[in-house]
């Protein structure tokens, strides 16, 4: 990797909302789309990044409202795909994405609205033809973050969406507490993405799952890959969602290949 082609910056998105970004490695531009409540310094993605920057011009970014990032009066799904956009925008003007979760859906939704998206990468995205992937606890959330109980927040999301419990045990929320009122914001994404909508994706899509994760999550996978016209679905070895790193960089390095 050559360091002079590592960089940083903030670009505006399309309300003026500041979007902080960083870039590493050299070769095709790839955006990096975290899941909830990650940002740069705490991203499942890190070492995935760093091992796609040998062959790729990988571009990281901190959602709004997380990390670097600055925040719009009201969140929306949109609001979402325009800050992705203009990183891309960064990138060159055009780019394949990664996105992992509920970032796979920012991915996927971004891919629909705009011919700037080479291909996408969706590792695990939680939708369904069956409707909501999960029970919608934002009232829940929004009383937890005002009466400044983040774990409490962090927690509560994590067992609605059915993390096995020795995980949560295993886990330390303390992290992932400055982004926990983010957690609506995915929580909407979700909610407001109906699978069927991106039956108008016409870019390469590989949506990816996890041999350990669960019948539900995987079968979402599938699902969204069966509806793409240009998906396909792969499971590969891992644990609840999540994937190793260097396993999660051979499959994108394949697909883009």
């Amino acid at each position: 990797m050559d360091p002079a082609a590592d960089a940083s910056g903030r670009v505006l998105s399309a309300d003026g909302t500041p979007i902080a970004w960083e870039r590493h490695g050299q070769g095709p531009p790839l955006v990096v789309v975290d899941p909830i409540m990650m940002d740069r310094t705490t991203s499942g993605l890190a070492g995935v990044a760093e091992l796609l920057a040998e062959g790729h011009t990988v571009y990281t970014y901190d959602r709004r409202g997380k990390g670097e990032s600055g925040d719009g009066e009201e969140y929306t799904p949109e609001s979402e795909v325009d800050d992705l956009l203009a990183v891309v925008q960064a990138a060159g003007g055009s780019a394949d994405l990664l996105g992992t979760s509920s970032g796979a859906i920012l991915a996927l939704r971004a891919a629909s609205e705009s011919a700037v998206v080479s291909s996408v990468i969706a590792v695990e995205p939680p939708l369904s033809q069956e409707g909501a992937a999960g029970p919608d606890i934002r009232p829940q959330l929004e009383a937890l973050i005002d009466a400044e109980d983040r774990a409490g927040a962090v927690r509560l999301f994590q067992e609605s969406i059915g993390v096995p419990e020795e995980l949560i045990e295993q886990s330390e929320p303390s992290p992932f507490e400055p982004a926990a009122h983010t957690i609506s914001y995915d929580l909407t994404l979700m909610l407001e993405t109906d699978i069927q909508s991106l039956t108008g994706i016409h870019v390469p899509v590989l949506v990816l799952a996890s041999s350990g994760s669960d019948a539900r999550l995987q079968g979402w996978a599938r699902e969204t890959a069966e509806i793409l016209p240009e998906g396909s679905f792969q499971l590969l070895e891992g644990s609840w969602h999540g994937l190793d790193d260097a396993v999660l960089a051979e499959a994108v390095n394949d697909f883009l290949e």
